[in-house]
């Protein structure tokens, strides 16, 4: 029996690979990836030899050096990091015309319809693994599947290195022993909880029925599905950056108060911005449009310095986008927010601060919260402050498009 032809390709920890390549002398050595030259410089990223050590990313240099007088810091070099990554994707590209960027180091590549010019998958993926190593001196862990998720699984299980090739009667009993946490889409918080329902392992997520999945949240169902490889999504190979994300909400009643159109418009942003990080995305552009209530519109946009992931950052993007569209003093009736131009979200090329390492993990987990009681869950102080009449907008339907 062949195997299928989605191969997911993770190179795990990208910037100590890329570093260990360029430096032989690294190799068998603990040593960290940090942002030096700040205030509080923290490790980004961590060789294998440093993290069996009990050193973590996120933790400040000079705490892991305490810890491990031996290790050595390596400063990061932002640029390197995102030239290999490009190169992996054109090494793959090479291979298929079917290849999703999943974050930083990970790649899908669909192998369907290229027989006929490198055999069957399995030879297709071997002769990509060789490119690789030959043009980048990486080793990626790479597993082909028949679906997206159990290949990311595979690759979860057999990192850092490997490769394997499951056939389609080997898929679901690989995934069903395999712990809860490794199926996509499930985080800290909610694997305590499905451990608390005595749910360890992605075959008795896969098991429940539709009133149990439901019972864990508003994406129980789908995670349950995924679970029970009844879900499969095809690998698009559309960039990030050509993507749009966008929604729109009717005021009632119209409105032309400056404060609570920002605020109003800061709720909708974080409704895209949920949206947008469940898809390992930052935005790159902002567009405003505002409907009047004479039937009139005026928009505006901005290209941003650099991708905004949180929402505090978009936030503070909307009050000089929202001053920029209001060109009239009429009330408005309608907001239109797009968010585009999007970047991977993927943490290997953050070099954050610990300010905003803390932000960071305050967002997670405020999105863990939407995610399971739903995005009107939690917001921020500014919100509960709207008047009643804007009930419409907790109620309003965002356009999502992908």
């Amino acid at each position: 029996m062949a195997s299928g032809t989605i191969l997911h390709l993770n190179l795990v920890g990208l910037m100590a690979a890329v570093e260990e390549g360029l430096d032989p002398g690294l190799r068998g050595r603990p040593f960290a990836i940090g942002n030096v030259g700040r205030n509080r410089p923290v490790c980004l990223d961590l060789s294998p030899e440093a993290h069996r050590a009990g050193l973590r990313r996120g933790m400040s240099l000079d705490y892991a050096h305490r810890q491990l007088r031996e290790l050595v810091i390596k400063e990061a070099r932002p640029g390197l990091y995102e030239r290999a990554d490009a190169e992996l994707f054109r090494i793959a590209s090479i291979f298929s015309p079917l290849v999703e960027r999943a974050g930083t180091g990970h790649l899908f590549v669909d192998f369907r319809g290229t027989r006929g010019l490198w055999g069957e998958a399995v030879d297709g993926v071997a002769k990509l693994r060789r490119e690789i190593l030959e043009k980048t001196g990486l080793l990626p862990v790479l597993a082909l599947a028949s679906t997206k998720t159990v290949s990311k699984v595979a690759t979860r299980v057999m990192r850092p290195t490997g490769f394997i090739a499951l056939e389609e009667g080997e898929e679901r009993g690989l995934l069903r022993r395999q712990p809860v946490e490794l199926l996509p889409g499930i985080g800290p918080l909610l694997r305590d909880r499905l451990r608390m329902l005595e749910i360890e392992e992605i075959g008795a997520l896969g098991d429940l029925d539709e009133l149990s999945a439901r019972a864990l949240g508003p994406r129980g169902p789908a995670l349950r599905d995924r679970a029970a490889l009844l879900e499969a999504s095809a690998v698009d190979p559309e960039p990030p950056e050509r993507r749009r994300i966008s929604g729109s909400v009717t005021l009632e009643p119209d409105s032309a108060d400056p404060e609570f159109l920002a605020r109003a418009l800061r709720k909708l942003a974080s409704d895209l911005g949920f949206s947008m990080r469940r898809e390992g995305l930052a935005a790159g552009r902002l567009g405003l449009r505002l409907g009047f209530s004479d039937g009139e519109a005026s928009t505006a946009s901005v290209r941003l310095s650099r991708p905004l992931l949180r929402d505090d950052e978009l936030g503070g993007a909307i009050g000089p986008l929202l001053a920029r569209a209001r060109t009239r003093r009429s009330r408005v009736r309608s907001l239109g927010l797009e968010l585009s131009e999007f970047a991977s979200a993927g943490p290997e090329l953050d070099l954050f601060t610990p300010m905003e390492a803390r932000m960071g993990r305050l967002q997670g987990a405020l999105d863990a919260v939407r995610r399971r009681y739903g995005t009107d869950a939690i917001g921020s102080a500014g919100g509960l402050a709207l008047p009643q009449a804007t009930g419409a907008l907790a109620q309003a339907l965002a356009k999502v498009r992908a």
